[in-house]
């Protein structure tokens, strides 16, 4: 089987959970004997040689490229990474409305962006239940064309030991965001105005986006003693495991999360976890994490006080290994491809 991968254009430059999961699968897929090709723009392809084109993430980035690929007759498969606080009730009410408004003047908007493209789809590939039921329900879209494939984590992050980063940083035991710092979703300011006031010892791994809420964060980490910025860490950084194992508890205060890979990482290597409440979190994480409110900032200062008073257990990283390691992501989505050139899906 040869597929071809692709996503949105700036995933290179961006990092981040899109890239984390179109690497890994490929990898696990080549593991398995898939010949993988990443999507280039510049190259010229005859679409015959490949049994289906696979797209990551389902918006404004991704829309045109999922559409033409349709539209030259290659299988479509799209993982939407998609999530709304909505009923799906309501998220079909506000996409009809935009597409009355799209007919007199070309009006989009994101949820419709992901509804055409999980229309368009083949096979169509969220990572949770909440997220399946979401599209399914809301977008009108087949449930036999529906599959779950989970997120996964390297099963090296079991192995993390903390020596290497408490060398280089000098702090252990320490509450830990990794992501992006600048981008609204990832909500990270309140969680710094929190870690200010608790003044808990916090390191943040991660790229400051260069734009008013990324100078916000900024502002907030010069102006905090007991936060430790560390730029960038490459996901394959042996450093970055070490954090994990040195860290006491991970936060992800998002708006959402699909379910958080930094997360699932951390966990593997033992730390504890505090994240958000929605996006399909807790059929990941169940009754091993804190759950927070990121609407709230009293709900991230209870969350995250109740996460690092108490002490470490091994279930959650067991639980983690025994369930959400890539090579188990990988089998699964061999699997549904090959239901569907198999034409029985």
């Amino acid at each position: 089987m040869k597929v071809l991968f692709g996503t949105f254009s700036a995933a290179t430059v961006l990092g981040g959970g899109v890239k984390v999961q179109v690497d890994a699968l490929a990898r696990e897929l080549e593991r398995l004997g898939v010949i993988v090709e990443r999507f280039n723009p510049w190259k010229d392809y005859r679409l015959s040689d490949f049994d289906l084109f696979h797209l990551f993430s389902a918006n404004v980035g991704t829309f045109h490229l999922g559409r033409a690929m349709k539209g030259q007759g290659i299988k479509l498969v799209v993982s939407p990474v998609f999530f709304s606080r909505h009923s799906p009730r309501r998220v079909a009410t506000m996409i009809a409305v935009a597409k009355r408004f799209r007919k007199k003047g070309g009006f989009w908007t994101e949820h419709l962006f992901c509804k055409e493209l999980c229309n368009m789809a083949d096979l169509v590939l969220p990572n949770t239940r909440t997220e399946a039921d979401l599209i399914i329900q809301a977008f009108s879209i087949p449930g036999d064309k529906v599959s779950i494939i989970p997120n996964g984590v390297d099963e090296r992050f079991y192995y993390a030991k903390p020596d290497e980063f408490i060398r280089q940083y000098g702090i252990k035991n320490f509450v830990l965001y990794a992501g992006h710092i600048g981008l609204g979703r990832k909500n990270v300011l309140p969680f710094l105005k929190v870690m200010k006031e608790l003044n808990l010892p916090t390191v943040l791994i991660g790229r400051v986006i260069d734009n008013e809420y990324g100078n916000r964060c900024r502002k907030i980490i010069r102006q905090s003693p007991n936060i430790t910025h560390i730029p960038v860490l490459p996901p394959n950084s042996p450093l970055l495991g070490s954090a994990y194992a040195a860290c006491d508890t991970i936060v992800l205060p998002s708006f959402y999360e699909t379910p958080g890979l930094a997360a699932l990482e951390a966990g593997l290597a033992g730390a504890k976890v505090c994240i958000t409440k929605f996006g399909g979190t807790v059929e990941y994480f169940g009754q091993y994490a804190n759950y927070l409110d990121p609407y709230s900032e009293s709900s991230i200062k209870e969350s995250v006080n109740e996460a690092v008073t108490k002490p470490k257990s091994p279930e959650l990283r067991e639980h983690i290994r025994t369930h959400f390691l890539w090579g188990e992501a990988g089998t699964r989505l061999l699997q549904a491809y090959h239901l569907l050139t198999a034409g029985n899906i």
